[in-house]
């Protein structure tokens, strides 16, 4: 069992201009205040990041940053949507946006950066 699939990560859609990929918090994601762990926030968005900046070549993560803005509860289900920001030969930059799919709310603010080899 994958990483992803370990934490039900599921990808909803895989374009080069959307990348979808859900979840929804359960116990085992929750942190000390009851509310989803950071780690999980980010193991969310380095999937869709993972998802889109590989469907055209081979690419691995340089560099991200996770900005968080609301708590999401026991029974969000969450959203990563990652858009190019630019992709080049070598580089690409995606922006991931972390909703909470109930409200539509934006939860966290990821970017990620990678390296990307070699066109499939």
């Amino acid at each position: 069992m994958s990483y992803a699939a370990h934490l039900g990560l599921t990808v909803q859609e895989a374009s080069p201009e959307l990348t979808r990929v859900t979840v929804t918090v359960g116990h085992a994601g929750l942190n000390m205040h009851g509310s989803a762990h950071g780690g999980l926030l980010f193991s969310l968005a380095d999937e869709a990041l993972a998802v889109i900046s590989n469907l055209d070549a081979q690419a691995v993560a340089i560099e991200t940053h996770l900005s968080f803005f609301r708590a999401a509860r026991p029974g969000d289900t969450l959203m990563a949507l990652a858009t190019p920001e630019r992709v080049g030969r070598t580089l690409a930059t995606y922006r991931v946006e972390i909703r909470r799919e109930a409200d539509w709310e934006l939860v966290a603010l990821f970017q990620g950066t990678v390296s990307r080899r070699e066109q499939k």
